[in-house]
């Protein structure tokens, strides 16, 4: 197993030297309660170029437990109890999961599937996923006159074939957002595209696709498609 820890730089908000708090992105307001969708960035991570892709299915487990889809949000200004304090929630965080990481993976697998629990899994041979979110949050980075608020996830995800217990290859990073973005969703979708191309850099200088690719195929169907 080979665990690899990186922060990436992914995005920021600028503020003005005036010490101000609150960003100069536009609000959105999601349900009932102010905050961000996840579901409402549009970020694009680049792929790598494959020759063939695995032709075991993915299934990536997706556990609530492990994902939370609602994250509580503050400004750093809130540990001081600063009137310039904000706080706001960012929805719809498994997004990340059942869109951005599928389609990332989609690039590399014949199939690739999210469920939300093991008993989703099939018989026949596939790859395991599993992902979690540790932690997301706002950090405030200080350059000359002005002030960003960084956002910033942990987060980790792993492979395994389903006959193995132990995984195959892991990674585990704080990804950041870049350093300036028009509204705050815009710099959700940099930090899902930085999160997602530190994690495909380090599987391909890992090896990771080819010992995948190694793995006897899932047996096939009557009409010769992948069983799964």
């Amino acid at each position: 197993m080979t665990l690899r820890r990186m922060t990436v730089a992914i995005g920021f908000i600028a503020f003005a030297a005036t010490g101000c708090a609150t960003g100069n992105y536009s609000r959105s307001v999601f349900g009932t309660e102010g905050g961000y969708s996840l579901a409402n960035a549009q970020p694009k991570p680049p792929s790598l170029m494959v020759a063939r892709k695995i032709e075991r299915p993915l299934y990536i487990l997706l556990d609530a437990q492990r994902v939370r889809d609602t994250w509580p949000m503050e400004t750093a200004s809130c540990a001081t109890q600063s009137p310039d304090c904000e706080r706001f929630k960012l929805f719809e965080v498994q997004t990340f999961v059942r869109r951005d990481l599928k389609t990332a993976m989609e690039n590399y697998f014949s199939h690739v599937e999210v469920v939300d629990s093991a008993a989703a899994l099939p018989k026949a041979p596939h790859v395991v996923a599993d992902v979690k979110v540790d932690d997301i949050r706002l950090n405030a980075l200080v350059r000359g006159a002005l002030t960003y608020q960084l956002i910033e996830m942990t987060w980790g995800f792993a492979l395994r074939p389903s006959e193995a217990v132990d995984y195959a290859w892991s990674f585990a990073g704080t990804s950041e957002s870049n350093d300036t973005y028009p509204t705050f969703e815009a710099g959700c979708a940099t930090l899902v595209e930085n999160a997602i191309s530190a994690m495909l850099k380090e599987w391909f200088d890992d090896g990771g696709p080819s010992q995948l690719l190694a793995l006897p195929p899932a047996p096939a169907t009557a009409d010769g498609n992948v069983e799964i």
